[in-house]
Order: C-alpha cells, then structure tokens, then sequence
C-alpha cells in the first residue's frame, strides 16, 4: 500500500514539474518580453539630426526621425500570443545641453503605433517643430549649435502592462538652406520709446527683424550686439543720456545683404509743437492662457494718428479698442503709436501660453490586496487637475476576457470576481497626455 502512494505522489510531482515548466503557451499573458528602441536615424540615416533655421515663408518644415523598436520574448522557446504585442500610445521628447545653453521646449505628442510580439517596426516621428524655429527661443540662429533629444515611448501590451522604451538622438541647427531669396536681412520695426527728449534722457530702442542676420549695429557709437535669443527677431536696447537731437541707424548685417532704418530723436526744447503720442493702456487679459483659448488686447492711445500692432503689422484704426488673439505659443505684442508731427510711442506686453494642467493621480487603493480566488474588492481613486477620461484595466466581461472599462466622473467601483494575480491599471488621459496608476491584487495560497 504504501508502495502505491509514493507511486501516486511521485506522478503528481511530475505532472506539477511539467505545467510549471510549460510557460509561454498561447494566451498566456505573463511571457516576459523586450521591448526597447533600436535606433533612431534623420533623414539622413545618421544619428543626428540638421535642422535648417531659416526664418522664412517658403521651404522651412519640421524635422522627423524614424524610429525602429524592436518586441522580442525573453524566452525564443516560448509560445508567442496576441497579449504580447505593445501599442504605443505616445511619445515624448526632452531635449538637453551638458552645458545649460538654451534648448527647445519638451512636448509630448500622441500617436498609435502597434509592434507585434518578436518583431521590429519603423515608424516616424515629429522631433523639431516648426514653432521652434519660427517663434522659439533659437528662432533664427543660424551658427551650429548642438543640443541632445531623449525620446521615450509608452505603451501598452495586450495584457494590459505599461512599457516604454527610451532612445537619444543629436541636433545640430544652423542654416542648412540652399535658398537664399528668403535670407535677405529684414527690419520690420524699429521704435523708440519717446522721440520728443530732453538733454540726459534715456531713450530704448525695439527692433522686429527677419531672415539671416550675423551683426546688429547700432549708430552713433558702433555698438554691436549678436542675433542671439535676446536680440532677435524681437530685441532691445537702451540710450544712456542722450543730447538731441540725434539720428539713429539700425543697421543689420548678413551673407546675403543688409537693411537699415534710422530714427530721429527730437528736443523737447526746439520741437514746438511737437508731443509724443501717449499710450495710456495696453495690456492683455488673462496674461496666460493654453492652446486653443482666446486672449484679448486692450489699447488706449492718446495724440496718435497711426495705430500698428505687431506681430503681424496689423493697423488699428480706433484709438482705443480691443484686439482677440489666440496664439499656440508665447508672443509678445508690441504697439506703436505715430501721430503727423513726428512723434513716436511704443509698448510691449507678454501673452504666455502654457500647456493645460497636467492630471495627477493623487490614490489609487483597494480594500485588500490579497483575496480569495472567486472575491471582489473595491477601488478607491482621487485625481487632480484637468483630464478627459478615465479607464480601468483589466475588466473581465462574461466571457472571462479583459477589457478597458470608462469610469470618467467615478471614484470609486467594485471589481468582477477575481480569479488570479491582476494588477488594476487607473489610465487618466489629460489632452495628449496619459497619467497612470497600479494597484495589485494576488490571490492567497491554498494548501491541498
């Protein structure tokens, strides 16, 4: 007797030895898998990427990567299944000097990409936007200039686990454009704040200027300033004590040209009749907005015949009124008032625009975390800042097979049965970004 019980254990052991060994068969949702980035490569198939700054209206676009990824099972031997493909949902890029030099902003941008289970896929993706060249804070930097770009991509598997998988790739700007119509320096304002001084005022100079610029001078007095961020296209600078009258040149120079503008300052004792225009308002309302929201400019004006808002040149034909503006990314305004006998008045305002606030998932908790199998549990979420929607992964449905469920405007739910290990994923999705939390749940052991 006792010889038939060993023999019985002894099948049993081998049996459980045999189903532990057999991971990997179809459907099964634990296989571990790489997922991870390949390379990235410009349109140059090089690891960096030459992105031309010409400030222009014709031939300047954004910059794309290729980025190759690869979804392989840790295990050749194993059994793939459709739970190991990944599906990225979005991407994001950080961009980094070692030296702290100036960068483009990071963004976050969302796309749908699918790799399946032990295969690669190449696909493309937006790394220097178009805003970064044409209003950002390298607009119009033409001199070499390198920077690093982190990208990393999120996804998601078919059991519903988060990945991401993180690649680098080199920037280099500079001007890299064969056209040079469009490179021809322009000066499309030069202001001052008062045209009308007395001897030992202070007088500051706005200039707007466009296309390839190397040299900014400033004359009387040869003063020299770069086409850094500082000074262009939008730029500044201030005349200590200054004896009218004076002439004063702006002169900007490059490869394919210059352009020049002069501007008179007057004395207040020999002008007569002459009076500045006052601008007695100009502002914007709110100060900070996001993508897509309108803003409004008021202006009050005083002794002005001519009314000019920039960006853009725009006439105003009232002396006071208001202007809506929507812009995708922070400007400043500038507004000149001119009036026939000379006079000359200038004021600036800043319009921010800044992404929506980002959601935050401040709990997310059950009432245990370890069950028996056949239990339910309740889950607990609060969630911060603004969002759209809200999913709970997994979510078994009759048929036993997980799916995402929306639980937008919840805070709580209880779960379906619970019949093995599962870990709650708590996905918010705030514009194009996705905030995500876990939570765990196992099943308690049973001894036979």
């Amino acid at each position: 007797m006792l010889k038939k019980w060993l023999a019985f254990f002894s099948l049993v052991l081998g049996l459980g030895i045999m189903v532990a060994c057999s991971g990997g068969a179809e459907g099964d949702a634990q296989v571990p898998a790489t997922f991870k980035v390949e390379s990235i490569l410009s349109e140059g198939n090089t690891n960096n990427v030459e992105a031309d700054m010409i400030n222009s209206q014709d031939g300047i676009t954004s910059d794309y990567v290729t980025v190759t990824v690869s979804n392989y099972l840790k295990n050749s031997s194993a059994t793939p299944s459709h739970f190991n493909d990944v599906t990225i949902y979005k991407y994001s890029v950080h961009f980094s000097r070692s030296d702290g030099g100036k960068v483009f902003n990071d963004f976050e941008k969302a796309i749908t990409e699918t790799v399946t289970v032990n295969s690669t896929s190449s696909f493309s993706l937006e790394l220097v936007r178009l805003e970064e060249k044409t209003t950002g804070v390298l607009a119009g930097h033409m001199a070499p200039y390198d920077m690093n770009a982190e990208i990393t991509l999120y996804g998601k598997n078919g059991s519903g686990q988060y990945v991401q998988a993180t690649g680098t790739v080199g920037v280099t700007i500079a001007n890299y454009g064969n056209d040079t119509a469009n490179l021809a320096p322009s000066i499309e304002l030069f202001s001052a704040d008062k045209t009308v001084v007395s001897d030992g005022d202070d007088v500051t100079l706005y200039w707007l200027l466009s296309g390839d610029i190397s040299d900014i001078i400033i004359n009387p007095g040869d003063i020299h300033l770069p086409p850094n961020e500082d000074n262009y296209p939008y730029g500044s600078y201030t005349l200590r004590n200054v004896t009218p009258p004076l002439k004063v040149t702006l002169l900007v120079v490059s490869p394919y040209g210059t352009a020049s503008e002069e501007l008179e300052i007057q004395s207040a004792a020999s002008a007569g009749g002459t009076v500045n225009p006052v601008i007695n308002l100009f502002m914007v309302t709110p100060d900070t907005i996001t993508p897509g929201q309108q803003a409004v400019i008021s202006y009050d004006v005083s002794n002005a015949d001519n009314l000019t808002l920039y960006p853009g040149g725009t006439s105003l034909t009232a002396p006071s009124g208001e202007v809506t503006v929507s812009p995708s990314y922070t400007t400043k305004y500038f507004l000149m008032a001119k009036n026939s006998s000379g006079g000359i008045a200038t004021a600036e305002t800043t319009l921010n625009v800044s992404n929506v606030t980002d959601a935050e998932i401040t709990m997310f908790v059950g009432t245990r975390n370890e069950v028996e199998q056949g239990d339910v549990i309740t889950l607990y979420w609060t969630i911060q800042g603004t969002y759209d929607k809200v999913e709970l992964f997994p979510w078994n449905d009759p048929n036993n097979n997980p799916r995402p469920i929306d639980v937008t405007g919840l805070n709580s739910i209880t779960t379906p049965p619970i019949n093995a290990d599962t870990t709650f994923v708590l996905s918010v999705y705030s514009g194009s970004k996705i905030v995500n939390a876990v939570f765990e749940v196992k099943l308690k052991e049973t001894t036979n």
